[in-house]
């Protein structure tokens, strides 16, 4: 139209605009809009069109007039991949592959990164990729580098998102970014911010509309790797570090007040340094699979909040979350989280001078190296776990630290030394009157005892362990119980009464996800397959146990894998 046909006025404009388009094949796009407000004017007339906008932040205004929503994830691999090619060439991009491929998870796989990354990378054609890459490794200089000129800044369009935000929001963005983990729930977030459920859920919406925060289907909450770094760097310099300090140690008290009440929900009849456990026993328990499924879903956020208080000098938080996770550890193994935590724990609770809890991080370290067959390191803890209890005379650990001592002399050959070991566990749980402890040293005796050759000695311990599992509701303690006796059945050839027991241990492992110790089971009942002469039985429980103890990473398993490669070589039963 003629400059001079248009009409001065917005509305005026706004209704001739779509007098104009009404009936007509458009697509109109309206990028990088602020609110619905300002799209409104610009909507077309009735007609087969179509109109994209593009926003920051969810733009819930718009569907009153039946807009679609759709949000954009990061690129997948491929189109990452494809981009850089076609910014960089392939060629160069094939020389370098993997540097390519580390360059795009750099960038979270970010259109806007990527193409400010590969915009440098373009001008610098003597630059190889991992120099960028090396410049990205360092996450205190990634934002800034994430840039071309001034033209285009990661930074700068982040922070225009950020300075939107109403203050409370804004506030809780910066104190998010001081998480550790992945991803967080609600009560989780409220902690971070200082709110309480009701407020932090209202400005988790805020967040998630001005796409700061990403929500998944399982109702937790995520930032993108760069919004992360930028949520942190805006706390550096937004808040001080007292407030910074209080959010971290909230953090950090939220995650560990959780994981002491599973723990306690798991095995309640296990003995722990009480006093540093907060009020987990005043706080309603978990059901114990609900319990050991939240440490599950947890494991990565734990870990991480364990190193977050190590770094900030919270040392008996940081050995505190070793004694909370230890029903983890016990159920489902985890070895390289169980040695790299316990490492942590050990350092932290010798820094604040607690011998106990240097010796309880020693007793739990013992049995990680119990579990991964270093048997020698297992004693070596252990003894020192020993000495340190007497030190502090605390007979209750001394107990805990023998029976791990005891354990690691029996798998070295040394039952005898194991019995007289476990012996002295059993008089100091005597002396205590704690029966879960009898129970446990009933259950090791029967092991070193059927090791020794006296089998029915070591029945009647064993039968005597089971009672009183099965009796307690202690199933992961019962499991084990029967998987032992039934081993002392089979040396007796009451192989029916053995059956039994395996075939009751891997139903009641399987049912508590205890899945090592249905492995174990599956390992006996094809020994015994064997005493009665059914290889098909044998190789299948086999192929069982492997494929569980594959899922932990455990050692076993080469063992179980050696001997199912024999029986293959022999060829079909």
């Amino acid at each position: 139209m003629a400059a001079g046909d248009v009409p001065l006025a917005a509305e005026e404009q706004s209704a001739l605009f779509r007098s104009l388009t009404t009936g007509r094949r458009l697509i109109i796009v309206l990028d990088n809009a602020v609110s619905a407000a300002q799209v409104r004017p610009l909507l077309p007339g009735n007609g087969p069109n179509i109109v994209i906008i593009t926003a920051r932040r969810q733009l819930s205004g718009l569907a009153m007039h039946g807009a679609t929503f759709l949000d954009l994830d990061p690129l997948d691999h491929t189109g990452a991949r494809t981009l850089l090619d076609r910014m960089l060439g392939s060629d160069r991009t094939a020389r370098e592959a993997g540097k390519a491929r580390e360059l795009a998870e750099l960038c979270g796989r970010l259109p806007l990164a990527l193409c400010t990354s590969a915009a440098r990378l373009a001008t610098r054609r003597r630059w190889p990729i991992s120099r960028l890459v090396d410049e990205l490794n360092d996450e205190r200089r990634r934002l800034a580098a994430l840039h071309v000129d001034d033209d285009l800044s990661v930074r700068a369009v982040f922070d225009a998102s950020y300075a939107a935000l109403p203050d409370d929001a804004a506030c809780a963005y910066r104190l998010l970014g001081l998480h550790p983990g992945p991803d967080f729930d609600l009560a989780a977030a409220a902690a971070a911010a200082g709110l309480d459920t009701e407020a932090a859920a209202r400005v988790l919406d805020v967040l998630v509309d001005a796409n700061l925060l990403q929500e998944t289907d399982d109702d937790r909450y995520r930032f993108h790797d760069l919004l992360r770094l930028h949520a942190r760097s805006a706390a550096d310099r937004d808040e001080t570090p007292a407030a910074r300090g209080a959010a971290i140690r909230r953090i950090v008290d939220h995650y560990l007040r959780g994981a002491a009440v599973a723990d306690v929900s798991v095995i309640p009849g296990r003995w722990r340094l009480r006093d540093h456990h907060t009020d987990a026993e005043l706080l309603p328990l978990l059901d114990r699979e609900d319990a050991l499924a939240w440490l599950e879903s947890e494991r990565t956020n734990l870990v991480a909040v364990q190193r977050l208080a190590a770094e900030h000098g919270h040392d008996r938080e940081t050995w505190e979350v070793c004694e909370a996770l230890w029903p983890l550890f016990v159920y489902r193994k985890h070895y390289r989280d169980w040695l790299a935590t316990h490492e942590l724990g050990l350092n932290a609770a010798r820094a604040c001078g607690d011998r106990r809890a240097e010796a309880r991080i020693l007793e739990q370290l013992g049995s990680a190296h119990l579990n991964l067959k270093d048997f020698a390191a297992a004693l070596d803890h252990a003894s020192r776990a020993v000495a340190l209890e007497r030190a502090t005379d605390h007979p209750t650990g001394e107990a805990t630290a023998l029976e791990i001592r005891g354990l690691a002399e029996l798998a070295l050959g040394r039952p005898d030394d194991a019995i007289e070991t476990f012996t002295m566990s059993l008089r100091l749980n005597e002396r205590l009157g704690v029966r879960r402890g009898m129970a446990i040293m009933a259950r090791r005796l029967g092991d070193a005892l059927r090791t020794a050759g006296r089998p029915e000695d070591s029945v009647r311990h064993l039968v005597e362990a089971r009672e009183f599992f099965h009796a307690d509701g202690d199933p992961y303690n019962e499991v084990r119980s029967l998987d032992s006796l039934a081993r002392s059945y089979l040396e007796l050839r009451r192989v029916d009464e053995a059956e039994r027991a395996l075939r009751t241990a891997v139903d009641l492992s399987e049912s508590i996800g205890a899945t090592h110790e249905a492995a174990n089971a599956h390992v006996a009942l094809a020994d015994m397959a064997v005493r009665r002469g059914r290889p098909r039985d044998e190789r299948a429980h086999l192929e069982s146990a492997l494929a569980m103890y594959e899922a932990h990473g455990a050692p076993d398993a080469e063992e179980v894998r050696t001997r199912l490669a024999r029986i293959r070589q022999s060829g079909p039963p």
